[in-house]
Protein backbone atom coordinates (compact mmCIF):
# COMPACT_ATOMS: atom_id res chain seq x y z
CA UNK A 1 0.00 0.00 0.00
CA UNK A 2 2.70 2.59 0.79
CA UNK A 3 5.99 3.38 -0.23
CA UNK A 4 9.34 3.81 1.49
CA UNK A 5 9.70 7.64 2.60
CA UNK A 6 13.25 9.51 1.60
CA UNK A 7 13.18 12.27 3.97
CA UNK A 8 14.32 13.52 7.17
CA UNK A 9 11.12 14.54 8.12
CA UNK A 10 9.75 10.81 8.63
CA UNK A 11 6.95 11.64 11.48
CA UNK A 12 5.36 14.19 9.36
CA UNK A 13 5.77 12.60 6.18
CA UNK A 14 4.52 9.18 7.87
CA UNK A 15 1.07 11.52 8.71
CA UNK A 16 1.32 13.40 4.77
CA UNK A 17 1.17 9.63 3.75
CA UNK A 18 -1.72 8.56 5.32
CA UNK A 19 -3.56 11.70 4.55
CA UNK A 20 -2.98 11.04 1.06
CA UNK A 21 -4.23 7.78 1.19
CA UNK A 22 -7.33 8.88 2.86
CA UNK A 23 -7.82 11.63 0.21
CA UNK A 24 -7.29 9.12 -2.31
CA UNK A 25 -10.05 6.64 -1.27
CA UNK A 26 -7.37 3.88 -0.56
CA UNK A 27 -8.12 4.17 3.09
CA UNK A 28 -11.59 4.53 3.78
CA UNK A 29 -13.26 4.98 7.37
CA UNK A 30 -13.16 1.94 9.51
CA UNK A 31 -10.10 0.43 7.87
CA UNK A 32 -7.99 -1.69 9.99
CA UNK A 33 -4.27 -1.06 9.30
CA UNK A 34 -1.29 -3.08 8.91
CA UNK A 35 0.07 -4.45 11.95
CA UNK A 36 3.23 -1.93 13.36
CA UNK A 37 6.03 -4.53 12.07
CA UNK A 38 4.44 -4.37 8.39
CA UNK A 39 3.71 -1.10 8.50
CA UNK A 40 6.88 0.28 9.18
CA UNK A 41 8.49 -1.92 7.25
CA UNK A 42 6.28 -0.62 4.08
CA UNK A 43 7.17 2.89 4.71
CA UNK A 44 10.70 2.20 5.53
CA UNK A 45 11.07 3.60 8.52
CA UNK A 46 11.46 3.02 11.86
CA UNK A 47 8.52 2.16 14.97
CA UNK A 48 9.51 4.74 16.85
CA UNK A 49 8.59 7.35 14.13
CA UNK A 50 5.58 5.13 13.25
CA UNK A 51 4.44 5.20 16.52
CA UNK A 52 4.65 9.05 17.12
CA UNK A 53 3.18 9.51 14.07
CA UNK A 54 0.29 7.31 14.29
CA UNK A 55 0.17 8.91 18.47
CA UNK A 56 -0.41 12.31 16.35
CA UNK A 57 -3.01 11.19 14.44
CA UNK A 58 -4.79 9.66 17.29
CA UNK A 59 -4.78 12.70 18.88
CA UNK A 60 -6.47 14.49 15.98
CA UNK A 61 -9.07 12.06 16.16
CA UNK A 62 -8.16 10.38 12.87
CA UNK A 63 -7.09 7.17 14.00
CA UNK A 64 -8.55 5.00 17.15
CA UNK A 65 -6.96 1.98 18.45
CA UNK A 66 -8.31 -1.16 20.23
CA UNK A 67 -7.25 -3.33 22.22
CA UNK A 68 -5.69 -6.36 21.12
CA UNK A 69 -7.61 -4.98 17.75
CA UNK A 70 -5.25 -2.88 16.21
CA UNK A 71 -5.64 0.10 14.68
CA UNK A 72 -8.10 1.79 12.86
CA UNK A 73 -9.79 4.90 10.87
CA UNK A 74 -12.28 6.60 12.61
CA UNK A 75 -15.73 6.13 11.21
CA UNK A 76 -16.88 9.15 12.59
CA UNK A 77 -15.37 13.04 13.33
CA UNK A 78 -14.49 14.40 16.06
CA UNK A 79 -14.26 17.98 18.07
CA UNK A 80 -10.61 16.70 17.83
CA UNK A 81 -9.97 16.97 14.81
CA UNK A 82 -11.06 20.53 14.65
CA UNK A 83 -9.53 22.07 17.64
CA UNK A 84 -6.26 22.44 16.01
CA UNK A 85 -7.73 24.97 13.39
CA UNK A 86 -8.89 26.98 16.41
CA UNK A 87 -5.71 26.81 18.12
CA UNK A 88 -3.70 27.58 15.26
CA UNK A 89 -6.38 31.07 14.11
CA UNK A 90 -5.58 31.79 17.88
CA UNK A 91 -1.88 31.22 17.60
CA UNK A 92 -1.32 33.21 14.21
CA UNK A 93 -4.33 35.85 15.24
CA UNK A 94 -4.58 38.42 12.31
CA UNK A 95 -4.73 41.96 12.42
CA UNK A 96 -8.66 43.76 12.81
CA UNK A 97 -9.00 44.03 9.39
CA UNK A 98 -8.35 40.27 8.61
CA UNK A 99 -10.89 39.18 11.72
CA UNK A 100 -13.30 41.09 9.69
CA UNK A 101 -13.12 39.91 6.31
CA UNK A 102 -13.16 36.39 7.53
CA UNK A 103 -16.11 36.60 9.97
CA UNK A 104 -18.15 38.62 6.76
CA UNK A 105 -17.18 35.88 4.55
CA UNK A 106 -18.66 33.28 6.95
CA UNK A 107 -21.83 35.09 7.52
CA UNK A 108 -22.23 35.98 3.90
CA UNK A 109 -21.34 32.38 2.17
CA UNK A 110 -24.06 30.74 5.06
CA UNK A 111 -26.56 33.57 4.10
CA UNK A 112 -26.28 32.43 0.48
CA UNK A 113 -26.39 28.80 1.40
CA UNK A 114 -29.42 29.69 3.61
CA UNK A 115 -31.04 31.79 0.60
CA UNK A 116 -30.71 28.75 -2.07
CA UNK A 117 -31.68 25.92 0.52
CA UNK A 118 -33.41 26.72 4.03
CA UNK A 119 -36.90 25.48 4.32
CA UNK A 120 -39.52 26.99 5.93
CA UNK A 121 -39.27 25.23 8.92
CA UNK A 122 -35.41 26.30 8.71
CA UNK A 123 -36.32 29.68 9.36
CA UNK A 124 -39.03 28.82 12.04
CA UNK A 125 -35.58 27.79 13.83
CA UNK A 126 -33.86 31.10 13.25
CA UNK A 127 -36.93 33.47 14.07
CA UNK A 128 -36.86 31.02 17.29
CA UNK A 129 -33.64 32.30 18.93
CA UNK A 130 -34.72 35.86 17.86
CA UNK A 131 -37.81 35.14 20.19
CA UNK A 132 -35.62 34.32 23.01
CA UNK A 133 -33.50 36.97 22.68
CA UNK A 134 -36.45 39.50 22.87
CA UNK A 135 -37.45 37.49 25.68
CA UNK A 136 -34.54 37.71 27.81
CA UNK A 137 -33.89 41.62 27.02
CA UNK A 138 -35.43 42.62 29.74
CA UNK A 139 -33.41 40.38 32.10
CA UNK A 140 -29.95 43.00 31.68
CA UNK A 141 -27.97 39.70 31.63
CA UNK A 142 -25.29 40.57 29.20
CA UNK A 143 -23.57 36.88 29.03
CA UNK A 144 -26.92 35.49 28.63
CA UNK A 145 -27.74 37.92 25.82
CA UNK A 146 -24.57 37.19 24.40
CA UNK A 147 -24.92 33.32 24.02
CA UNK A 148 -28.45 33.73 23.03
CA UNK A 149 -26.90 36.27 19.98
CA UNK A 150 -23.49 33.74 19.05
CA UNK A 151 -26.74 31.18 19.07
CA UNK A 152 -28.84 33.21 16.12
CA UNK A 153 -25.20 32.94 13.95
CA UNK A 154 -24.97 29.29 14.45
CA UNK A 155 -28.58 28.34 13.79
CA UNK A 156 -27.65 30.48 10.80
CA UNK A 157 -24.54 28.25 9.67
CA UNK A 158 -26.88 24.93 10.70
CA UNK A 159 -29.73 25.27 8.71
CA UNK A 160 -26.60 26.46 5.76
CA UNK A 161 -27.70 22.87 5.19
CA UNK A 162 -24.04 22.11 4.38
CA UNK A 163 -22.71 20.45 7.10
CA UNK A 164 -19.31 20.04 6.38
CA UNK A 165 -19.42 23.98 6.01
CA UNK A 166 -21.25 24.44 9.56
CA UNK A 167 -18.40 22.37 11.10
CA UNK A 168 -15.56 24.73 10.09
CA UNK A 169 -17.52 27.65 10.65
CA UNK A 170 -18.62 27.06 13.61
CA UNK A 171 -15.26 26.54 15.18
CA UNK A 172 -14.21 29.49 13.64
CA UNK A 173 -17.11 31.35 15.55
CA UNK A 174 -15.28 30.72 18.55
CA UNK A 175 -13.12 33.80 17.82
CA UNK A 176 -16.42 35.52 18.04
CA UNK A 177 -17.60 35.45 21.30
CA UNK A 178 -15.79 37.92 23.23
CA UNK A 179 -16.39 40.33 20.64
CA UNK A 180 -19.56 39.92 20.69
CA UNK A 181 -20.52 40.16 23.67
CA UNK A 182 -18.54 43.68 23.50
CA UNK A 183 -20.69 44.83 20.87
CA UNK A 184 -23.40 43.52 22.59
CA UNK A 185 -22.57 45.94 25.67
CA UNK A 186 -21.71 48.71 23.72
CA UNK A 187 -24.84 48.85 21.08
CA UNK A 188 -27.38 47.57 23.37
CA UNK A 189 -29.46 44.43 23.52
CA UNK A 190 -32.29 46.33 21.15
CA UNK A 191 -30.29 47.65 18.67
CA UNK A 192 -28.83 44.55 18.22
CA UNK A 193 -31.86 42.54 18.18
CA UNK A 194 -33.06 45.09 15.65
CA UNK A 195 -30.17 44.10 13.36
CA UNK A 196 -30.89 40.79 13.68
CA UNK A 197 -34.45 41.30 12.67
CA UNK A 198 -33.48 43.04 9.57
CA UNK A 199 -31.14 40.82 8.46
CA UNK A 200 -33.97 37.92 9.19
CA UNK A 201 -36.64 39.68 7.17
CA UNK A 202 -33.96 39.70 4.17
CA UNK A 203 -32.84 36.10 4.34
CA UNK A 204 -36.68 35.37 4.72
CA UNK A 205 -37.20 37.21 1.50
CA UNK A 206 -34.29 35.48 -0.15
CA UNK A 207 -33.04 38.80 -0.49
CA UNK A 208 -29.37 38.06 -1.21
CA UNK A 209 -27.81 41.53 -2.04
CA UNK A 210 -29.74 42.72 0.86
CA UNK A 211 -28.49 40.31 3.09
CA UNK A 212 -24.96 41.14 2.24
CA UNK A 213 -25.42 44.75 2.37
CA UNK A 214 -27.16 44.52 6.14
CA UNK A 215 -23.96 42.04 6.96
CA UNK A 216 -21.37 44.37 5.87
CA UNK A 217 -22.90 47.42 7.37
CA UNK A 218 -23.75 45.57 10.72
CA UNK A 219 -20.01 44.45 11.49
CA UNK A 220 -18.74 47.51 10.62
CA UNK A 221 -20.20 48.92 13.54
CA UNK A 222 -18.38 45.74 15.55
CA UNK A 223 -15.50 45.87 13.94
CA UNK A 224 -13.62 47.98 17.39
CA UNK A 225 -14.58 44.88 18.89
CA UNK A 226 -12.24 42.47 17.18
Amino acid sequence: MFQPIQSSTVVQQIIDKITQSLIKGELKPGDRLPPEPELALQFGVSRTSLREALKTLGGLGVLVARKRGGTFIATSGSQSMLDPLIFSLIIEKGSKDELFELRVLLEVDAIELVIKKASDADFILLANELDKFAANISSGNLELLANLDLQFHLTLLQISNNPSFSRIARVVMQLFATPIQNALQTLGPEQVLSNHRALFQAIVARDLLKAKDHVVKAFESTRQFL
